[in-house]
């Protein structure tokens, strides 16, 4: 008898839901990977549903390139899916950190790595720059009493010399 309600027993602990903590079941990109094309944002899929509260999101997923820089957004909470939007435009090693909240309250942080190896790598964007002001009117009237003066002082020049050269006249050679 002792042995019919021990293995009842066995069978019935056996059976009931067991309390392990959230972990992750997969992610896109996924972990160690290369990929061919710039990924847009990274999934997380765990196995239990992840907690907001309220407006606040406590799950965070931030993704880094190989110089340390941020390259992802806000993280989006759907179910046991958590998605952040990267704006990954070349290529090389990227790291993937997230710390999510489980519905049961228990707190899951890992990383991992990925890299990506694109044929059509985009350039490092050229800062931009704001375009020259043109002209207005002010500047365009010191630009004409310039003009003016330079003019003025030329013509100046020329009866000065001119009125030298009647002075002492020509002399022949």
């Amino acid at each position: 008898m002792k042995r019919f309600i021990s293995l009842t027993l066995l069978l019935v602990m056996w059976a009931l839901p067991s309390s392990a903590h959230s972990s992750l079941v997969s992610a896109v990109p996924s972990a160690e990977s290369t990929v061919m094309d710039f990924p847009m944002e990274v999934v997380l899929n765990f196995n239990e549903e992840l907690m907001i509260v309220g407006d606040a999101n406590p799950n965070k997923i931030e993704v880094f390139d190989s110089e340390g820089a941020l390259v992802s957004g806000a993280t989006v909470v759907k179910g046991a899916s958590a998605a952040a939007p990267v704006g990954i435009v070349g290529n090389g090693a990227f790291t993937v950190k997230y710390r999510v909240v489980s519905k049961d309250g228990h707190v899951v942080e890992g990383s991992y790595g990925f890299n990506v190896e694109s044929p059509i790598a985009i350039a490092t964007p050229m800062p931009i720059s704001a375009p020259e002001p043109a002209e207005d009117g002010a500047n365009l009237l010191v630009r004409l009493v310039e003009l003016l003066v330079i003019a003025g002082l030329g013509y100046v020049v020329f009866i000065s010399l001119r009125k030298a050269n009647s002075l002492f006249g020509s002399r022949p050679r």
